[in-house]
C-alpha cells in the first residue's frame, strides 16, 4: 500500500532527472481530497455543459441504498440510449456524479451538452424503469450558471456506493482531455516508482553531484551535469 507522498515518480532522460511525489489520489485522503475535488470540477466545467439534471431514487423501492444506486445508474444508462434515439437535433454527452442526500439516499447529478429533453418524458421513463419519477432538468444559461450548478453539486465531492463509480462521463463529454491527462506521464512513457519521498530524493541527486535546478514541494529537476569540486590550493 502506497503511502500518500511517501513514494517518487522518478524519469531519467537526456539532460536531466525529473522526480514527481506519488499521491495515492483517494477521496478519503485529507491530502487528496481537494486535488480531487478540483479535477472533477475542471472536467465539469470543460464540458461546456447546457442542461442540469438531477434524478432520484424511490426509498420503497429496492433492498437498500447501495441497490437503489445501481438501479439509479443502470436507468440512466437506459436514458441516455433512448434520449439518442428520440431527440437528435443535437449529441448527448453527459457527466454523472452521486451524491449522497441527509438521509443516505443517493440522487445522481448530470451535467449534459444536450438538446432539449421534456422534463415530463424523463419523469415517465426514471418511473417506468425505478418506479421514481420524481426529476429535475434545467436549461443551463451561461458559464456563469454552469459554474454555479458545478461549485453547488460537484464541489462537495461525490459518493461511493460500494463498487459504483463515483463519478462517470460520456466518450464525447469532455471538450479539453488534455488538461486532465498531461502528456507523456504515462507508466510506459520512462517513468518508475522509487520508494522514497521527494525529500530524500534531493538528498541522493546531491550525493551524486547533481544540480537541481528546481524544487517545490511536490516535484525537482536535476540537470545532469556534474559539479566541479574546488581544487585543493
Amino acid at each position: 500500500m502506497i503511502v500518500c507522498g511517501g513514494w517518487s515518480l522518478v524519469k531519467h532522460k537526456r539532460g536531466g532527472t525529473r522526480a514527481i511525489t506519488l499521491q495515492c489520489r483517494s477521496w478519503t485522503c485529507a491530502e487528496c481530497e481537494p486535488y480531487r475535488v478540483g479535477a472533477l470540477k475542471r472536467m465539469a466545467s470543460d464540458g461546456q455543459p447546457t442542461t442540469f439534471i438531477t434524478l432520484t431514487v424511490n426509498p420503497r423501492h429496492g433492498q437498500d441504498r447501495v441497490e437503489r444506486a445501481r438501479e439509479l445508474s443502470n436507468a440512466w444508462k437506459i436514458v441516455v440510449k433512448r434520449a439518442r434515439r428520440k431527440f437528435t437535433k443535437a449529441p448527448l454527452e453527459y457527466l454523472a456524479v452521486f451524491e449522497e442526500t441527509k438521509k443516505g439516499e443517493p440522487h445522481l447529478h448530470i451535467l449534459c451538452r444536450a438538446p432539449f429533453i421534456p422534463q415530463r418524458w424523463l419523469s415517465a421513463a426514471m418511473d417506468e424503469l425505478i418506479h421514481a419519477p420524481v426529476v429535475d432538468i434545467r436549461k443551463v444559461h451561461g458559464t456563469r450558471e454552469a459554474a454555479r450548478y458545478v461549485a453547488k453539486y460537484v464541489g462537495k465531492g461525490p459518493k461511493a456506493f460500494a463498487e459504483l463509480k463515483r463519478y462517470w462521463q460520456s466518450k464525447g463529454y469532455n471538450l479539453n482531455p488534455d488538461a486532465i491527462k498531461p502528456k507523456g506521464e504515462k507508466p510506459d512513457s520512462g517513468w518508475r516508482v522509487w520508494k522514497e519521498p521527494l525529500v530524500f530524493l534531493i538528498d541522493i541527486f546531491r550525493a551524486q553531484w547533481l544540480e537541481p535546478e528546481w524544487i517545490t514541494d511536490y516535484e525537482i529537476f536535476a540537470p545532469l551535469r556534474a559539479r566541479q569540486r574546488a581544487s585543493p590550493s
